[in-house]
Formats: structure tokens, C-alpha cells, sequence
């Protein structure tokens, strides 16, 4: 929709923050003649607008912004004027050419920066004299803003204020962009570059002769190390290129050998080539790929050390890069991650000049609660104030929504709004704050990059603002139930990340049923207007996502799982995905997450039942709309369960729990089983059989099989490539273990290299998502022990051929559930073949 056709109602809307600036403002006594200047009166005006002969692109195109939007809100056309007009003539003056050096304006350098702007009324004349590249544009918007009311929520609605009149006192005021660099991605339907430069963001590849303003370009930002050195380039004649894990340089999710001087090498030779063919990128990105499997060679490992941290050769080996390349270009920074297993400053490094540390606000860190206020936020905020004092270039990218669940509620206004404040107090140059569409999402990147030019501001002020001006007469019960959340959250000290399910414990049927009630009035409120209607109901979709879910768990009686409601119907469900795909909106969560997954949530409505295997021992209960899961593998004599489930806290919950089988790579989890809907081809009272298609396009089949008289499942998988096409495969054999506190949990077995291993859970806990990995000789032989706390023991036994690594880890600790992972090696299939995969569980009770 165009600005000619913007909804009435946004011309109706009281000016709420009349007067706040979009942009940080410093504030000083006018010189001279302190008259108020008359711009408009009555209906009428004297003034022009004015720029010189030289001015820049986007000095040329503020003028005619600064025309348009006066004539949209006073219905005058001020003229255009190039140079300077006749004696008298009351102008406003745009840049820091000779007409406003000869009206006593001339910004200094160190005040503007590369972004700013000085806004002075010199009666009867005002000035916006900023940067020709960036700060005068910037500076005519910051003038539409503050003294007309202008606004620009989204591509579809602007706010342009009527004034019969427009009188302006004294002002004189420095504005500049708290952040050099401002990036958000989220969605704004219909938003093109001019909308993203209106809301201050500016990366992109524009120049500085570009109309809307120069913006900061990048030659990549993350997971760019086989843009230099690939596997397939180089993997074949050079190993000793890629990571080392276990004493076997590895090709498949490999990072680089980054003590290796041959690759140092051939890095510089490409980035400079890059550097040479890009002049107009800042930064040229080298960091690792989105994995861990960093190298452990001699080498790389005696550099981790003496850095204290698994990045030391990462950033070791930028600073070598950055050497190398500020010789050519000294202006030109190199760009890397902090990031997963680099997070962690290294010590007694300080980083060149011409490095840039992009840190990630990563899981587990709590979005619900600012980073300095909050005990799960210690470790991030600590190495954030740590980069800060050994990094000149310090980058920042902060998720700001959910990234597993795009639609659920997700109050984390408050925290943004002080993050972003603590960024600019530790001296952030740039921040990315990654988003998508989904839960208010024109709301949020409004108000995100508004704090991105200016973190002083009042958050809930910009909050009360786009309400108003985005949903008029429903503003006030959806401000009432954004409040809501942010209470419940604050007042229970729950913790939200970037993979929070709907199960977390803040969504409970009193707060569902109050912010269901505050939606009902902001609809009744809008009724009778059908554009504000659909925003009103685009902002509800989050509520019926979140009943679609099985928020409140289930329960397991004789055979029978059943959910607890209550749970948004079957008609709700559909229109939320008709809704979803009327507006374009696209997935429903960062990986595999198209819309029509949410057919899966009809499985919550009616009792499931579960195939119950027993012996004399054993009970397992296999879900095999689940995943076709061992859900619970109950020790008959102690009733105690091994296996975790109904774990509401778990990233994939309900489809989460017991045994499994995945097929895939690096994100099997998405696509390689868990959520398939599997049937029954087989049962007797000890034995099922199963097959099910995987999202990624397998056939799996599954057999679990008690032993006659023995406390053992035998459980194995089959894999079938059914395309007409060669595949990859990697089989996993998944476990969710709950022996009692996870740190207390032990392993025990002996090596491929013959160690003997006892220890407990402790380092597997501290190592977050990493957790910890076992691959060559270190791999367990054909078998291991987990025992906890509970008294039961479990051990995993399997051929020593068909296992190639394992894997360990618990993640968030507080969730309890230890994740256990054979992987099988990769194959490739042919069409129509198969591979397979065996071990067993067997359970004992501790004497």
C-alpha cells in the first residue's frame, strides 16, 4: 500500500512520543536570534527547501522526502532549490555546503562521525547539515519524526500527522546513530530498500552515491572457512588441511587446520584476491562452519591451551590474516565468529586492529531477562565485557526471536530494550539482531530498530506508539497483554532461549485465558474496520499456536497416552495455516518448518495408543506416531524408567524421549525421524516391527525385540534409499536417559584403544551444546554403562563395525535428560538399497 493509500486511521492517532527523537540527541543553547521560525501558518508557508549545487545523491533525495512528507501532513509543496535563493527568502538548508557555512554551520568531523547530523534553527533559517554520504538524509528523518510526528511502522502504514501550522523553537541538536552498523532481519511484508532505510538499517552494498544513503557492506558474515579452502577442492591430495579428530584428519563436517602454514597461505592469497575484486565491502568474514569437530592436532591443540579456549586458533590465525592483508589494505577488516566453541575470549590475546569479533548471544543464554540482570546471562555477559576491552572491532549478533517456534509468544521487549543499552555502554560497533517473521513481528522490528539507532530511548513508549498507530482502538488491551507475558515471566523467573517450546512453564491456562479474553476485546474493539480486524487477528495467531501444543504434557495409563488440553481446535488449526500462507509468512520455525507440520498437532486430540512389549523383566511402551519411539523402558521389579520423556522443557517436545532412530547429517534431528509418524507391521506380546518415511525422505524401518528371559530390548533400524537417485546416509542411534541427576550419571567402557573410562557427567554438562564427543580409539569398543542415582543401570552394547563415533552431552542441564548418540558411518545409497543399524539396551537394578 502506498502512502496515498494508508488506512485513515493512522492520520487520527494522538502523537504519543511527541517530541522523542528516533536517534541519540545531544542538546545545546541556540545561538543568536532565538525567534521561533514560522515553517507553516494558517495554511500557507514562505520556506524552501535548499541544497547546493555539489550535494549528494541522497542529500538530493532528502529534499524530496522532506517535500513529500511536508506536503502529506500540511498539504504544501515547499519548492526545491539548488544553491542559494534571494536575500530574505527563508530557507531549510540541507548539508554542510556554503549556504550553511555561510549561515555559521560548520559540523566538525569528530561530531558527525560517518553517520551524523546537526539540526540547528538559525532564524529565520533551519539547517540539516550532516554527511553527505549518510547524516543529512538521516537528519531530515530525524526532523520528520521529532517536530512533524512522522512515522513509518511498516511498508503498509505511515503516519503523517495533519498540521494546519508548524512553528518550530529553537533547536539545536547533534544526531548520530548509537550503532555504526544496524541490521535486522526480520520480515516486513512488502518492505523495500527505501522502508528498511526509513527504519535506520543499514547493511547492504550501496555506495555512497546511492540516493538512500551508503550503507556497510559485508563479503560474507558467518561459516565461510570452504569459501578458502573447501573438502572438495582440496580434501583428496591435502588432508592435513581439515580437522583432525581422534588421530584422522575427517572430511564430513570438518573445520581447517589452522596451524597449518600452507593454509594461512592460501587464505591470504584469496581473501586479498577477494578484498581486491570487492572495494566496496568493510569486512571480508573467515570463520568456522556451522559444526564443532575443531582440529585436535598437536598443534591446534597446544594453541586451545595457551589461549584457554577450543577459538584460540581461530583467532590466533586471524590476527595472522589481518597482518597480512592491512598491508594492502589497511582500511579493511577481517571479520570472524564468536560463536559455539568460540565464544570464549582467548586470554593474553589482544586482537589487531583490523579484526572484527562478531559475538553470538547464543542458547543457553535467557532472552526473557536482560543480560545484565540475569544468572544464565553471567557467562555471556562476562565474555561480552571481556571482547569488548580486547577487541577494537566489536560486533554483535543477538537473536531476538524464537527460532524453533516463530509463532509463540515470546516476551522479550524488556530484555531487548536493555541489551541494547549494555551494547552501546561496552562500545559495540554494529549489531545484527536476527529475526524472522512471526509472533508481532512488524511490532518488533519497529521497535528493534528503532533501539538500534537510539538505545536511550523510553522502550515502552516506543511499545505504546506503534500500538496506537498500528492497531488504533485495539492498542490498549494488546499493550495490556503484552504486559501480561513480560509479568508472568518476570514474576516467576521463568527462562526463555532462542529454541523455547510452548511447554516452558509460562503459558498456563490462566494466562492463556486472560490473553485470550484481551484479544476478544481488542477484536470487538476494531470490529467494524476489516484492515485493523486482520491485523488484530495476524497478532493473535501466537495463541493459537500455543494451544495448539500440548502445553500441559500427557499421561501414561494402561497403554494409553493421552494429552492434556486444553488445546486449540482442529477448525483454529487450519486457519492458522490458511492465515499463514494468505500473507506469505513462509515456515514456522528456522529448520524444516513448513506450515503443514502443523497437521501433526491433530495427534494431541485423541488417546494414542502405545504397543506395550513385556517379559519377565521389561516393560517398553513404543509411541509409533511419535517417532515410533521406546518411549518407556521400565524395569518391572523396581518400576523405575531409564529413558526421559514427557520432558515439556525439551526442544522437540512431545516428539521427544526414550529410544529412536535419525538418518541424516548435522540436522537429522529435524528431518530424520524423530517426528515421523510410523505403523505397525508386526506385534506379538515382546516384538514390534514399524515402518515410517522420514521428512528427509527415507524408509525406515524399526524391529524392537525383547529377550525371552532376560532384561533386554534389542532394537534394529533399517534404512532404504526409495528415490531414483544415489543418497547419503548416516544412521543414529538416539538415546534420552534419565538415571537420576545428570551429573551424577557415570559412563563406564573400555576404549577401541583399550582405556579403561569411568567418570561422571560433570565435563559433559559444562561443555553445553558440544557436550562430549568420542570418535577413532576413543570411541567405546562394542559397548558402555551409564548408571545414576535412581539405582538402574543401563547398558548400550553394538557391533564394533557398524558404529563410528559417539556422542554425549546434556543441554540445558536443568532439563535432565542425558543424550546419548551412536553414529553409524555414512554410506552412500544406491536407489531401492539399504543399511542398517543394531544395538541393545540392556537394564539392571543396583544391588
Amino acid at each position: 500500500m502506498t502512502r496515498s493509500a494508508r488506512p485513515k486511521s493512522l492520520c487520527l492517532v494522538p502523537l504519543l512520543i511527541w517530541g522523542m527523537s528516533m536517534f541519540p540527541v545531544t542538546l545545546r543553547a541556540a545561538q543568536g536570534d532565538a525567534s521561533p521560525l514560522q515553517v507553516v501558518k494558517d495554511g500557507s508557508s514562505k520556506y524552501v527547501i535548499v541544497h547546493d549545487a555539489k550535494a549528494s545523491e541522497s542529500e538530493k533525495y532528502a529534499a524530496k522526502e522532506l517535500q513529500s512528507y511536508l506536503k502529506d501532513c500540511t498539504g504544501i509543496e515547499l519548492p526545491i532549490l539548488t544553491g542559494k535563493p534571494e536575500e530574505g527568502q527563508p530557507m531549510i538548508v540541507l548539508g554542510c555546503g556554503p549556504t550553511a557555512a555561510a549561515l555559521g554551520v560548520r559540523p566538525q568531523s569528530q561530531e558527525l562521525g560517518e553517520q551524523g547530523c546537526v539540526i540547528r534553527a538559525v532564524p529565520p533559517h533551519l539547517v540539516i547539515a550532516g554527511t553527505p554520504q549518510y547524516g543529512t538524509l538521516y537528519g531530515a528523518r530525524n526532523f520528520l519524526e521529532k517536530e512533524l510526528g512522522v512515522r513509518w511502522y511498516a511498508p503498509d502504514a505511515t503516519r503523517t500527522p495533519h498540521h494546519a501550522s508548524v512553528q518550530l523553537s529553537a533547536i539545536d541538536r547533534i544526531v548520530r546513530p548509537a550503532f555504526l552498523w544496524r541490521s535486522c532481519s526480520y520480515r516486513w511484508p512488502g518492505a523495500g530498500k527505501a522502508f528498511r532505510s526509513q527504519r535506520g538499517l543499514n547493511s547492504g552494498p550501496a555506495g555512497p552515491d546511492d540516493p538512500l544513503g551508503e550503507q556497510y557492506s559485508f563479503d560474507g558474515t558467518c561459516h565461510t572457512y570452504f569459501r578458502y579452502i573447501s573438502p572438495s577442492e582440496f580434501f583428496d591430495k591435502h588432508p592435513e588441511y581439515f580437522s583432525e579428530i581422534g588421530g584422522k584428519r575427517v572430511r564430513e563436517e570438518a573445520q581447517l587446520c589452522l596451524t597449518n602454514p600452507e593454509v594461512l597461505d592460501i587464505v591470504t592469497e584469496r581473501m586479498l584476491e577477494r578484498m581486491r575484486k570487492n572495494p566496496g565491502a568493510r569486512q571480508h568474514n573467515f570463520s568456522q562452519m556451522d559444526w564443532y569437530n575443531y582440529c585436535e592436532c598437536p598443534k591446534c591443540r597446544a594453541i586451545n591451551e595457551k589461549y584457554g579456549t577450543p577459538g584460540g586458533t581461530q583467532f590466533w590465525f586471524v590476527n595472522e590474516l589481518a597482518k597480512r592483508t592491512s598491508k594492502e589494505f589497511p582500511n579493511k577488516l577481517v571479520g570472524t565468529l564468536a560463536y559455539t566453541y568460540t565464544e570464549e575470549p582467548p586470554k593474553g590475546l589482544e586482537m589487531h586492529p583490523n579484526v572484527a569479533v562478531w559475538l553470538c548471544h547464543m542458547f543457553p543464554s535467557c532472552d526473557s531477562h536482560s543480560i545484565e540482570s540475569c544468572p544464565r546471562n553471567a557467562d555471556y555477559l562476562r565474555r561480552a565485557e571481556a571482547w569488548s576491552k580486547i577487541c577494537s572491532h566489536l560486533y554483535v549478533w543477538h537473536y531476538v526471536v524464537n527460532f524453533a517456534h516463530y509463532f509463540e509468544p515470546f516476551p522479550n521487549f524488556g530484555a531487548i530494550g536493555k541489551d541494547m543499552r549494555f551494547y552501546q555502554r561496552i562500545g559495540t560497533e554494529g549489531i545484527y539482531a536476527q529475526a524472522a517473521h512471526g509472533e508481532f513481528d512488524l511490532l518488533r522490528g519497529y521497535y528493534v530498530s528503532a533501539l538500534l539507532q537510539d538505545p536511550q530511548q523510553d522502550p515502552k513508549a516506543l511499545i505504546r506508539d506503534f500500538l496506537e498507530g498500528y492497531y488504533g482502538a485495539a492498542a490498549k488491551p494488546i499493550g495490556q497483554y503484552i504486559a501480561l507475558l513480560q509479568d508472568k515471566v518476570d514474576k516467576d523467573n521463568v527462562h526463555m532461549h532462542l529454541y523455547t517450546n510452548p511447554a516452558q512453564g509460562y503459558l498456563t491456562d490462566e494466562v492463556m485465558t486472560e490473553a485470550n479474553r484481551l484479544f476478544d476485546e481488542a477484536e470487538a474493539a476494531v470490529k467494524d474496520n476489516d484492515e485493523l480486524l486482520e491485523r488484530v487477528r495476524i497478532a493473535r495467531m501466537p495463541l493459537v499456536y500455543a494451544n495448539a501444543f500440548a502445553r500441559n504434557g500427557y499421561t501414561i495409563k494402561d497403554g494409553i497416552l493421552r494429552f492434556k488440553g486444553p488445546l486449540a481446535s482442529l477448525t483454529e488449526v487450519d486457519e492458522f495455516v490458511a492465515r499463514i500462507k494468505r500473507h506469505q509468512f513462509g515456515s514456522i520455525r528456522e529448520h524444516g518448518g513448513a506450515p503443514e507440520q502443523m497437521a501433526l498437532t491433530r495427534l494431541f486430540h485423541a488417546p494414542m495408543p502405545l504397543v506395550v512389549l513385556e517379559n519377565k523383566q521389561l516393560r517398553v511402551e513404543v509411541a509409533p506416531l511419535l517417532g515410533g519411539r521406546a518411549l518407556r523402558i521400565i524395569d518391572r521389579k523396581t518400576g523405575g524408567c531409564v529413558t526421559a520423556y514427557n520432558s515439556k522443557a525439551d526442544l522437540f517436545f512431545p516428539f521427544c524421549g526414550g529410544e529412536e532412530s535419525r538418518v541424516g547429517e548435522y540436522f537429522a534431528i529435524f528431518a530424520g525421524g524423530p517426528m515421523s509418524q510410523f505403523i505397525t507391521t508386526a506385534q506379538s506380546p515382546s516384538s514390534v516391527t514399524l515402518v515410517g518415511q522420514t521428512a528427509n525422505g527415507y524408509t525406515m524401518l524399526r524391529t524392537l525385540t525383547l529377550a525371552e528371559d532376560a532384561p533386554i530390548l534389542n532394537v534394529k533400524v533399517e534404512v532404504t534409499n526409495p528415490s531414483s537417485k544415489p543418497r547419503s546416509a548416516q544412521l543414529h542411534a538416539h538415546l534420552a536417559l534419565d538415571l537420576g541427576k545428570a551429573r551424577s550419571t557415570r559412563v563406564s567402557f573400555t576404549s577401541r584403544d583399550g582405556k579403561k573410562v569411568d567418570r561422571d557427567m560433570t565435563d559433559v554438562v559444562n561443555e553445553l551444546r558440544e557436550g562430549r564427543r568420542f570418535f577413532q580409539g576413543d570411541t567405546p569398543a562394542e559397548a558402555w554403562t551409564f548408571s545414576g542415582p535412581k539405582g538402574l543401570s543401563l547398558i548400550q552394547r553394538f557391533p564394533r563395525d557398524q558404529v563410528e563415533s559417539a556422542w554425549i552431552y546434556c543441554y540445558p542441564e536443568d532439563n535432565n535428560e542425558l543424550e546419548v548418540e551412536l553414529l553409524a558411518p555414512k554410506v552412500m545409497l544406491e536407489p531401492g538399497k539399504s543399511v542398517s543399524l543394531e544395538h541393545s539396551l540392556e537394564v539392571r537394578a543396583d544391588n
